[in-house]
């Protein structure tokens, strides 16, 4: 009996793993919010285009959500992605410079809260998000700046 129990328990082994993979570590958190923010800020120079924004939704995971309660509450992916490629077709999307920059992080569990920096018309600001992470895709990013 022990021993059936343990072939069992042997094969279920790698079905349990993929259930719940391995945490990212800070490096590959950190790492993956710095390759998020250049595929963000690629999507809003001029000149990009709708496979521009397509990479940067390939890093979200097919349940993303974004939240930021101070411009609009909460946002699916798909509704996300409407809205991007809508403000990309009417030429929205114009800026010369990346519109931010990493200035600091806080790794977690599966989890970022990051600081960038915005300059916009000439003013810069400071934002906070926190970047939650399944699978190795971002599954929500929650914006706390106004």
């Amino acid at each position: 009996m022990k021993s059936l129990i343990f072939v069992l328990a042997m094969l279920a082994a790698p079905f349990c793993q993929a259930a719940n993979p391995l945490p990212l570590s800070s490096d590959e958190l950190k790492a993956k919010v710095i390759e998020i923010t250049e595929a963000q800020n690629k999507v809003m120079l001029l000149g990009s285009t709708v496979a521009d924004v397509d990479a940067l939704f390939s890093l979200y995971a097919d349940d993303f959500t974004y939240v930021h309660e101070a411009y609009g509450g909460t946002y699916t992916r798909e509704k996300l992605y409407g809205n991007t490629t809508r403000l990309l077709a009417r030429g929205l999307y114009s800026k010369t410079e990346p519109r931010y920059t990493l200035i600091s992080t806080i790794p977690g569990y599966n989890s970022i809260a990051v600081e960038r920096q915005e300059t916009h018309k000439g003013v810069t600001s400071k934002h906070l998000a926190v970047f939650e992470f399944r699978d190795a895709k971002v599954s929500k990013i929650i914006e706390y700046w106004k």
